[in-house]
């Protein structure tokens, strides 16, 4: 017929099986060996806490002015950015999932970035670790949470200027509302009004009232933030 042209047909490319066998071989070679360096361990992003387990937490506790006082965590510190604020870092922190503390105080060792590489034992309280216990139930690897300690505001302590002399070196005239202040606290969770030789473990406080014969300090953490890094069946 006038004007038609037949259209040459397409030869179909025929497909290589062969070699798409070949290249899915050597994918799933290299992924069998990513899985064997990484070990078992990687399945712990698919797992979620449970009692019984034993996390390692990175951490930050925060005051009510939400400054760090203790975290784990470098980038926490280095954006702080301030000398002058009363800062220590610590190590990541094992904690036995939902597990209740029998202890009233629980160290840990810390550095102050800004002062020296001397190791001190900082005091959380025993409630503070099984809020933190509490938290990490039903938490996976990865995972972040901020907890607010309901009691933060309750850790207040009146005393005298005789008594605030006697447990901390700074000066009662110069100490203005909202200053921090460190502490020593002994095994029960009572500030040291004494010369004894117990062991003591530094925490810091803010000022939150004074006059002239009396100052208020409080010692509460009301923001606690955590991270669960790594989860143990152990």
């Amino acid at each position: 017929m006038k004007g038609f042209r037949h259209k040459p047909s397409e030869k179909k490319e025929e497909i290589n099986w062969t070699k798409i066998g070949i290249v899915a071989v050597c994918v799933f070679i290299a992924v069998a060996m990513v899985i064997s360096m990484l070990g078992y361990s990687w399945l712990n992003i698919f797992t979620q806490a449970k009692p019984g387990n034993t996390a390692t937490v990175d951490f930050t506790f925060r005051d009510a002015q939400n400054r760090p006082i203790v975290t784990s965590i470098l980038s926490v510190i280095t954006q702080a950015n301030s000398s002058d604020q009363i800062m220590f870092k610590a190590e990541s922190m094992p904690v036995h999932v939902n597990v209740s503390s029998s202890d009233d105080l629980v160290p840990i060792q810390v550095v102050n970035p800004y002062s020296s590489d001397r190791v001190l034992q900082f005091g959380l309280f025993g409630p503070e670790v099984d809020m933190i216990s509490a938290a990490l139930d039903g938490m996976g690897v990865g995972q972040s949470k901020t907890i607010t300690n309901p009691y933060a505001s309750q850790m207040s302590r009146q005393m005298t200027i005789d008594q605030f002399k006697n447990i901390s070196s700074e000066s009662f005239a110069d100490v203005r509302i909202g200053d921090q202040v460190p502490l020593a606290f002994i095994d029960q969770p009572e500030i040291n009004l004494d010369n004894s030789t117990q062991t003591s473990y530094i925490r810091t406080a803010t000022v939150t009232a004074r006059d002239e014969g009396n100052i208020t300090l409080n010692y509460g953490y009301p923001t606690i933030e955590v991270t669960l890094a790594q989860l143990s069946s152990n």
